[in-house]
């Protein structure tokens, strides 16, 4: 045994050095919504880092226990309870659910008792379609189990929700568990027991570690109505912390409550990186106090109940790598055997375009203990092939941006020179470090040397923290003693870091440190899409039309409408962003003197597409623009939309007239109508104008304003109608507006000789919207109105339930056609012109030929198609169907002619009245409503079976 402090020391020392050492591991859903256990909060104490129970996440997203997994397989046992869904087709056609009573005998209407308990789902099949060809000739059996039967299991221990608990008969050992809540943070997961009656015993050991380490174990035994399950309370734990891939706290096994290193390393995962790891062992003494140990054995048992292990590799280094970092394309590590010099380790490709090339920090070992030393590197003269200098092992190259270089500049570091304002605790890191250094040498070189003096003067911006100053706080402060101020000769004026032979404006001796720098050729700098990008001398009287009416100055697709200058004050060293135009600039309408250190931006059309359409992959990070430039393009966007060739959003400079909006969006489209021009104003007043007329065309648009070019008026339909069966060339056609039925026939080669222009069909995609949405309503009235009974105190009985139920599915299943009564004979049509159809995209028209058949469909024994003969009535053909069935409701019966009209037949005798009974026509018997008589609505059932009957002979009459 060793004292406490010299291992605990050693822990926090071999944890800080780790390079990308894990964080916390991620909550599961369960520990979110359970918080963490007193258990859990004293371990991670003592670890330093957070450690959960393990295992608990398991009932994170529990399934629902009522619904039985995936499909039910033909070998399922049936048993009292279970509820089959059975349909016939023949001579009965129903389809029902019947339920498997106390007796084991499944009960089908006007079908002997089955015996279904105990059987197999398969077998029972064979058994009910016996039973039903026995008493049903010609009638097709279909069975399906509808609703497994319910078990109760009774759940006590350890869970949140104990009790009893109502689950399906396919559920297992996890499933009720999870019912219950899973297991609390205080319960087992090793000791769990099911007590099943009848069996001897304290019931039969659960080990969920079984199931969550080898994917195996009694986890998944299936339950009988009345099991109990008992969740005993957490027996011994331990905890495994460190370099781990699985750190959390375990619970023991009750045959091993002591268990070695190499016990708990196999439960924690295995180690993070293979090597030499040391162990400590965290034990709770008798009085209370921690002992801290080193574990050498891995094989020794020793740890128990309390007791925390804790792994961390016995070296960290890593040998024979150099870093490349910062504002590089491929951050990250190198080989020191392919990178042995600084023109080896970066090129001009490994460079981002923000890169700054002036100065950059080479971070080496100091050799003597975990410090590092920084050097200032020339960027330029490496990649000039100047500076070749040998690398070591360990080595860093830091490569700065603009987010650094800015930053050197900003309010924050501006304070701290100054004296004026200390950063807050959650600083950036750099900024802190800063402050520390300034502190610590009050009468320095950076707390009273020139850089301090200058910010005195001077006014910076608000910037966030960047990357580099945040991982690496040391490069801040360095990066501020080896910088110049700068007025003059920079895009940006401000601290700019420098080595001794950096490249740049004449310095005459000044070196790192200087205070300030000033330029004596003023300039400007011509940025983005023009043909030579840099900066240029800038005369006096120099314009913005000057600089960009240059010979070859600016790219022939530049976006004409917004370019802006970025304009630095010298004293406050606060940007302004001014818009321009560089089509008005360039025509001599619009001019703007330039200043010295102006920056003139200018963007290739495509940019400014690509800036202002949403992308489906995150952009590039040395493609992202500057966010204040950003920030102007896209509030400075006229939007275009309509009949042009590429609508979107186009940023302007000021106010800029229709004409030449709309020639950046490419012109008008062919089907555009240019005196229909709609402008939208940014504060909602909306006129049209006439791109015929100039002094319209020349009407300004600016900021926040909309255009809308609408197309002529298209003479066809979007979209075409069909015409098929007997027609000479049935197919799709295009229509135009107001077209009608008889000229959609005519093109379609007319009728053929067996045509039967009164049977035909004509359906729009518009009715048959309305109709399913009718049914739907219909469905949901029915449901209210059981709703209603159920509420009421009603007696209603199950089977009136499911029928009610079944219903209702029906009607919400039933797919209407959206059939519409057209009158299809062009010789009707040539003298009545006024049946004739207007058509819309999307109709349909079906002529068939000349049928010999009348169709009865409904509640008669044996639906079908019977020959036609004149005179005969309808209760010759319901006759010849097998008459009707009980369920029947022949005061209702309905006959669909043809065309789709349907009317009703005689309401109590079939040969009390004579009905013309035309080829093609089909005799409709509904389903009785009696037995919804129960409920308020059933005044309406009628009706709504009769919609039922006349949808499906409809479809019946297109389908053959």
């Amino acid at each position: 045994m060793v004292p406490l402090m010299a291992p605990l020391l050693w822990a926090i020392a071999v944890r800080a050095a780790e390079p990308a050492s894990p964080g916390p591991p991620a909550q599961p859903p369960f520990a979110a919504e359970h918080g963490i256990s007193p258990l859990e909060a004293a371990f991670s104490a003592r670890a330093g880092e957070t450690l959960r129970l393990f295992g608990l996440e398991l009932f994170g997203r529990p399934a629902d226990p009522r619904q039985p997994p995936g499909g039910i397989q033909g070998d399922y046992v049936l048993n009292t309870g279970d509820e089959l869904l059975v349909t016939l087709r023949g001579q009965k056609s129903f389809s029902k659910r019947f339920a498997v009573d106390s007796a084991g005998l499944l009960i089908v209407d006007e079908v002997a008792p089955v015996t279904a308990a105990g059987l197999p789902l398969s077998v029972l099949r064979g058994e009910l379609a016996a039973a039903v060809s026995a008493a049903l000739p010609n009638t097709e059996t279909f069975v399906s189990l509808a609703e497994v039967r319910r078990i109760g299991v009774l759940v006590t221990g350890s869970v949140p929700r104990p009790g009893r608990h109502d689950l399906h008969a396919f559920a297992t050992v996890l499933d009720a568990l999870s019912a219950a809540g899973g297991v609390a943070p205080t319960g087992s997961l090793r000791r769990i027991r099911l007590i099943r009656a009848g069996t001897p015993g304290g019931g039969q050991p659960v080990d969920l570690y079984d199931l969550l380490l080898a994917g195996g174990g009694a986890a998944d035994l299936r339950l009988r109505d009345g099991d109990r399950l008992f969740v005993p309370p957490l027996g011994a734990a331990v905890a495994v912390a460190g370099a781990v891939k699985r750190p959390a706290i375990y619970e023991l096994p009750p045959d091993r409550p002591i268990q070695a290193v190499a016990d708990l390393r196999m439960l924690a995962g295995g180690l993070l990186r293979p090597g030499a790891h040391r162990a400590l062992r965290f034990g709770i003494g008798p009085a209370g106090e921690e002992t801290v140990e080193e574990i050498a054995d891995p094989d020794s048992p020793r740890f128990g109940d309390g007791d925390l292990l804790m792994l961390a590799p016995e070296r960290e280094d890593r040998r024979n790598e150099v870093r490349l970092e910062g504002h590089v394309r491929r951050p990250g590590p190198r080989a020191l055997a392919h990178a042995r010099s600084l023109d080896a380790l970066v090129g001009r490709p490994d460079l981002r375009p923000d890169a700054y090339l002036p100065f950059a920090v080479l971070s080496s070992p100091d050799g003597a203990g975990r410090g590092r030393r920084l050097q200032a590197v020339d960027l330029a003269a490496v990649l000039k092939g100047r500076d070749g200098r040998r690398l070591s092992e360990g080595d860093t190259l830091h490569v700065f941006g603009s987010e650094e270089v800015g930053y050197l500049t900003s309010e924050p570091v501006l304070d701290l020179l100054r004296g004026t304002r200390p950063p807050p605790p959650d600083a950036c890191p750099g900024l802190l470090l800063l402050a520390r250094t300034l502190d610590a040498a009050p009468d320095g070189p950076l707390a009273a040397g020139p850089q301090a003096r200058a910010a005195t003067g001077l006014t910076g911006g608000r910037q966030a923290c960047p990357a580099l100053f945040a991982q690496v706080p040391d490069l801040l402060p360095f990066a501020l003693r080896h910088s110049v101020l700068m007025l003059t000769g920079v895009p940006r004026p401000g601290f700019y870091p420098r080595t001794g032979g950096a490249a740049g404006p004449d310095e005459e001796g000044a070196g790192p440190g200087a205070a300030i720098q000033e330029d004596k050729a003023p300039s400007y700098e011509l940025v983005g899409h023009v043909r030579r990008p840099g900066i240029r001398p800038l005369v006096q009287g120099a314009t913005l039309r000057s600089a960009l009416g240059g010979e070859g100055e600016v790219k022939r697709d530049v976006y004409p409408l917004l370019g802006v200058i970025e304009r630095f004050d010298r004293h406050s060293l606060t940007r302004s962003l001014i818009p321009f135009s560089p089509q008005e600039v360039r025509a001599g309408r619009s001019n703007r003197r330039l200043a010295d250190g102006d920056r003139i931006h200018l963007f290739a059309a495509s940019r400014i597409r690509d800036l202002l359409t949403p992308k489906d992959r995150v952009q590039e990070a040395e493609e992202a623009p500057d966010p204040a430039i950003l920030a102007l393009v896209t509030e400075r966007r006229v939007q275009v939309r309509g009949a042009v060739l590429q609508p979107g959003a186009y940023p302007v400079a000021d106010a800029t007239p229709v004409e030449a909006v709309l020639a950046a969006a490419g012109g008008l489209s062919s089907d555009a109508d240019p005196a229909a021009v709609e402008v939208t104003m940014a504060d909602g007043v909306r006129s049209t104008l006439d791109l015929g007329r100039p002094a319209e065309a020349r009407r300004t648009v600016g900021p926040g304003d909309a255009l809308r070019v609408n197309p002529i008026a298209q003479a066809l339909e979007p979209r075409s109608v069909a015409i098929e069966g007997a027609v000479r060339r049935p197919g799709s056609y295009d229509v135009g507006r107001g077209e009608v039925l008889s000229s959609l026939i005519a093109r379609a080669g007319g009728l053929t000789e067996d045509a039967y222009p009164a049977g035909a069909v004509f359906t729009r995609e518009s009715e048959r919207r309305r109709e399913k949405e009718s049914f739907a309503q219909q469905a949901r009235e029915l449901e209210r109105a059981l709703t209603l009974e159920l509420e009421k105190g009603e007696q209603v009985s199950s089977g009136n339930a499911a029928l009610a139920h079944q219903l209702a599915a029906q009607l919400r299943g039933m797919e209407p056609l959206g059939r519409i009564v057209v009158e299809a004979d062009p010789v009707v049509l040539r003298s009545r012109p006024e049946l004739d159809v207007l058509l819309e995209a999307g109709d349909r028209i079906v002529i068939p030929k000349r049928p010999l058949t009348v169709a009865v469909a409904g509640e008669v024994q044996h639906p079908a198609a019977v020959q036609f003969i004149s005179g005969k009535d309808a209760s010759a053909y319901i006759a010849e169907a097998g008459g009707p069935t009980r369920n029947a409701d022949t005061g209702r019966a309905y006959l669909v002619l043809p065309d789709g009209r349907a009317q009703p037949l005689s309401l109590s005798s079939w040969n009390h009245r004579v009905e013309v009974i035309p080829p093609g026509s089909v005799l409709v018997v509904p389903r009785d409503p009696k037995p919804f008589e129960f409920l308020d609505l059933s005044k309406t059932l009628g009706s709504i079976f009769s919609q039922l009957a006349i949808t499906a002979a409809s479809i019946a009459v297109i389908t053959r």
